[in-house]
């Protein structure tokens, strides 16, 4: 019998993808082998105390690799101005390797995927954060730009592997009923990575130089012996690889993946436009346009990502109890007042469109790692999660390009860019939730998943 997905109606509470939609319900596909069914007699005890040991060492290890993975892309962000000057050659041309890093991304992701899917989620998660720290401790020793374009090529290789394998092994393990939460938390980890990147970089780089800032990236590699040793696998390959003998996977044939595998990239494209519209040249921004100390931007960047720890989490709780369409158009419209003080129309405000710029803005991605693991059944979701959310970096992709080479070749300003793509992208995120299509939300994958196995 072939895998497809049911094309019956759910009725209410029995699958997470209808639970975005009400607030309500059971999470097929996800933790239903694990016996959370009785989910209800833990209404008295709080969310952090309901996950396992095992669980919570799961979650850490995928949190701790996206915030590595934050810490590394974001500190190439910062240093663009150093690097142009020391290199000789214009900003456009360090956003284009931002542009080639995310592209990257897509083939990462996918191959993580695939690897996920067949011998389990800790591997690729490994291989990348290994993986990465190759590619910065090289560039700190690059030579020209050219080394320094290829290196960062390279290294979206591995950031594409970390979030696919991360999240998915995070969302698989994780307790239903305070799965929004948790999605939002991890990727709140993004912030955590993103201000531990600034404050780094605000006291090394003047010290020391940009070049330091990518040996500091380079350590933590040192982080997938506890990981191999420490965490449970999520998967088990034997069973997954029995159920695709069993019941071979139609594919691209299958209208309903087709639909999901669709919208999903949609939402994503939208995700990832509005994010990198706000930040790809903000510190940019800041330092040119606004004549800023690389202190007085690190005390900016460290606002736009507490807001964005606190942001991501209230998004994820939000999503759990209103659903996901409601939680991002109240964080989308709810930065548009605060464009202007985010690019410093009112200077004496800017720490407020900072924090903004994090808590609203940049809190739409918390819902990412909740929203695509819920898509897909078991057999085939790290490739699909991989797919759908590397498809959509790898669209917005041109976004930070884009706007350097309006900057520089349009006559427009930074600020004026920025809230204008970073705003577009917001709305069109909301926008495409509360239109999805039928298929994406109101009906469950028909594969429920493998249980724990450490």
């Amino acid at each position: 019998m072939p895998e497809t997905f049911t094309r019956e109606r759910i009725p209410r509470g029995s699958g997470i993808l209808l639970d975005m939609h009400t607030g309500e319900g059971d999470t097929q596909g996800l933790a239903g082998d694990r016996g959370e069914a009785a989910l209800p007699a833990l209404g008295a005890l709080p969310w952090w105390k309901e996950p396992s040991r095992e669980q919570w060492r799961t979650f850490l290890a995928a949190w701790v690799g996206w915030v590595l993975d934050a810490f590394d892309f974001t500190i190439y962000l910062l240093v663009m101005p150093e690097m142009a000057k020391e290199f000789g050659v214009g900003v456009t041309v360090l956003a284009g390797s931002i542009t080639l890093t995310l592209l990257v991304r897509l083939v990462g992701g996918v191959a993580a995927g695939a690897v996920a899917d067949r011998w389990g989620r800790k591997l690729p998660l490994m291989l990348s954060i290994v993986w990465l720290a190759l590619c910065d401790g090289a560039v700190a020793l690059a030579p020209s730009i050219t080394w320094v374009l290829v290196l960062r090529t390279l290294f979206g290789f591995g950031m594409g592997a970390e979030w696919t394998s991360g999240a998915t092994l995070a969302m698989e393990n994780w307790p239903e009923r305070s799965r929004g939460i948790a999605s939002g938390i991890l990727h709140g980890g993004w912030a955590v990575g993103y201000l531990l990147a600034a404050v780094v970089s605000g006291v090394v780089v003047p010290l020391w130089g940009w070049r330091a800032l990518f040996v500091i990236a380079a350590v933590p590699a040192l982080l997938v012996l506890p990981i191999r040793y420490g965490v449970p696998e999520s998967f088990d390959p034997e069973k997954a690889l029995a159920e695709r003998r069993a019941r071979p996977s139609q594919g691209l044939r299958d209208p309903v993946l087709l639909t999901r595998l669709a919208w999903g990239s949609l939402v994503m494209a939208c995700n990832f436009g509005g994010y990198y519209g706000l930040t790809s040249l903000y510190p940019v921004l800041l330092k040119t346009e606004l004549g800023m100390s690389i202190q007085g931007v690190s005390v900016l960047v460290t606002l736009v990502n507490v807001g964005m720890l606190l942001g991501t989490a209230m998004c994820g709780m939000l999503a759990s109890r209103l659903g996901v369409a409601k939680a991002v158009a109240i964080a989308a419209f709810g930065m548009l007042p605060f464009l202007p003080l985010y690019v410093g129309t009112v200077p004496g405000l800017m720490w407020l469109g900072a924090f903004a710029g994090g808590f609203f803005g940049a809190a739409p991605p918390g819902i990412a790692p909740l929203l695509l693991t819920s898509l897909f059944p078991a057999s085939i979701r790290g490739k699909c999660v991989g797919l759908v959310f590397h498809v959509g970096a790898f669209v917005a992709a041109f976004i930070p390009t884009g706007m350097a080479a309006l900057v520089e070749h349009a006559g427009f300003t930074h600020a004026q860019v920025i809230m204008t793509v970073g705003g577009v992208c917001l709305v069109a995120m909301a926008l495409a939730l509360s239109l999805r299509p039928r298929a994406t939300l109101d009906e469950a994958p028909s594969e429920a998943p493998s249980p724990l196995h450490g």
